[in-house]
């Protein structure tokens, strides 16, 4: 993940955790406050644990992406081997070209995360 993403995602988490703080001190829980204190303390881990979640979840979602264009073509394949109608089978082999563009741009993504 790039650095200005990371900065972000680091400074909102913080700044979440210092209102949970802050409403914890307000209402008395000074044990809530100690427990926002100890994560704070280890927000580099526990950010860099939820960024790697965060990654795999994507990958996940792109190879399910990955899974259904490959569905969808295999559909239209089978169309097209069962056609006899030329422009039923022009328009199945452009959206052919338009899911395979699809899963170029699905495969890029995969391979940078």
């Amino acid at each position: 993940m790039t650095t200005p993403i990371l900065t972000k995602l680091t400074q909102a988490w913080v700044d979440d955790y210092l209102d949970l703080y802050n409403y914890a001190k307000h209402i008395g829980d000074t044990d809530w406050q100690q427990q926002i204190i100890e994560a704070l303390s280890q927000k580099d881990i526990i950010i860099q644990n939820q960024v790697q979640e965060m990654q795999e979840k994507l990958k996940q979602d792109l190879w399910k992406m990955f899974d259904a264009v490959n569905r969808n073509m295999l559909q239209i394949y089978e169309e097209l081997r069962k056609s006899q109608d030329i422009k039923q089978v022009e328009d199945l082999r452009k959206q052919v070209w338009e899911l395979k563009s699809q899963r170029i741009d699905i495969s890029r993504k995969i391979r940078r995360s």
